[in-house]
């Protein structure tokens, strides 16, 4: 953990709900989720107009849900949950060796963020106005005991029996978001053990409620397929800088 935040040094952003410090530090919390294979077709409908398409892992998209609980952070105490596309810039043929080798040297390559719901007013507003992550505030609950849980409201709950697969050190959070009608990517540095299973130990379920996570959901055909992996960390840290414009304009 001391390696991660020793030389950050974080300053005043302002957001309609309070002051923000940048980078904003995850120094305690819980993450788990699930990866996709479906239809790339399928997938780049929900990429029209952004100048990305999904970069096809063996002929198909990969799509993710992703939950966390945080409970230490520096812009407070919050949930989230949040679902994405693995893309490339529509037309770049980024290395998919590369791609598992270090995320961040890949400039065309990142996730697509869909939806990001979250607790809290501040997260809110930090997330919507500095990086442009489709954010919006709703109740979400989580459980992290031998069973870990997340319910989006009336939307969505994804629970994950306990995994003994391989465990290995986390990834960086490479992400795509439009904020201004420009194109932002972020490297989100995350210093974490992910432990590993297979998607059969994974369930995602609709609730019946309507909502942007729901719905996308649905258009992406999710109900209807089985995740490939899940994973698990009760360990989260992670350091969430303000993003790059990458330079290639989008619809706001």
């Amino acid at each position: 953990m001391t390696q991660l935040f020793e030389n950050v040094v974080q300053k005043p952003r302002s957001t309609s709900r309070g002051p923000c410090e940048l980078p904003i530090l995850y120094r305690d919390g819980s993450w788990f989720g699930v990866f996709y294979r479906i239809d790339v077709a399928r997938a780049n409908r929900l990429l029209d107009g952004t100048g990305l398409e999904a970069m096809p892992l063996l002929g198909k998209a990969l799509v993710t849900i992703q939950a966390w609980e945080y409970r230490d952070s520096t812009v407070g105490r919050y949930g989230e949950l949040g679902l994405g596309i693995q893309t490339r810039k529509r037309g770049s043929a980024p290395s998919l060796l590369k791609y598992a080798l270090d995320q961040r040297k890949q400039p065309d390559q990142g996730i697509w963020v869909v939806t990001l719901p979250v607790t809290t007013e501040p997260a809110w507003a930090a997330g919507v106005e500095i990086w442009g992550y489709p954010k919006y505030v709703t109740p979400i609950e989580t459980r992290f005991d031998d069973r870990a849980y997340v319910r989006l409201g009336d939307e969505l709950e994804m629970t994950l029996d306990p995994v003994h697969g391989p465990a290995t050190p986390s990834v960086p959070l490479v992400t795509f978001t439009g904020l201004g009608g420009r194109m932002v990517r972020t490297v989100i540095e995350t210093h974490s053990k992910m432990r590993w299973g297979s998607g059969g130990r994974a369930r995602v379920r609709l609730l019946g409620g309507e909502g942007k996570t729901a719905s996308a959901v649905r258009k992406l055909g999710l109900e209807d397929e089985k995740p490939l992996l899940a994973f698990r960390c009760d360990a989260f840290r992670a350091v969430l800088p303000a993003g790059e414009d990458v330079g290639f304009a989008m619809p706001c």
